[in-house]
């Protein structure tokens, strides 16, 4: 698997974050050069978008994004460049960054104790149509490093269930039964 634009959800357990305003905050982010490894360059609020991307902080490197999709409040970070090691290795390293940042965002004062991010459930997609196009290969080929990341965080208690239509990208989403702190997550990851 060659591919490198991987996009990683987490979900928040906030129904849609109304009331929270998270432009301010990836300001701060950009002035302090705050996510390691980033480049971070700019904000966009898409709030106005029904089930859109939210609220964007924009990096060279990846998009963090307060994203809607789905109707569904989560933090959504969006690989752009390409990273070194297997595909096993750029899938941990993408999901350990959606996990750092879904971590701080719950620490930021102006968020604290009104967003909290749910870590039971995680959706990953393959954003590259080129080098993973939507079909069953595609699945196979991903399947066997996802079901090992997913065992690496949650044991033999998590379920990995993969998607895809001819319009839209290849997701795997891993569910499990516990919930564990995100700090804990991100030893394991």
């Amino acid at each position: 698997m060659d591919v490198y634009k991987i996009a990683v959800k987490i979900f928040a357990s906030a129904p849609d974050g109304v009331g929270l305003d998270f432009v301010p905050i990836f300001h701060h982010w950009i002035q302090n050069q705050s996510v390691q490894g980033h480049r971070l360059i700019d904000v966009a609020d898409y709030g106005h978008v029904a089930a859109g991307p939210g609220t964007v902080l924009v990096s060279s490197e990846a998009n963090f994004y307060l994203d809607r999709g789905q109707n569904r409040l989560g933090l959504l970070y969006s690989r752009k460049l390409p990273l070194e090691g297997s595909f096993a290795d750029r899938l941990r390293a993408v999901i350990g960054e959606a996990m750092k940042a879904a971590a701080r965002l719950e620490q930021e004062p102006e968020v604290a104790g009104k967003l909290k991010f749910k870590t039971d459930e995680i959706l990953i997609r393959l954003n590259d149509r080129l080098r993973a196009p939507p079909n069953d290969q595609t699945v196979a080929a991903a399947k066997g490093d996802v079901q090992a990341v997913a065992k690496r965080l949650y044991g033999d208690t998590a379920v990995v269930e993969s998607q895809f239509t001819p319009q839209t990208v290849v997701e795997f989403t891993i569910r499990a039964k516990e919930k564990p702190a995100l700090e804990a997550l991100l030893k394991k990851i």
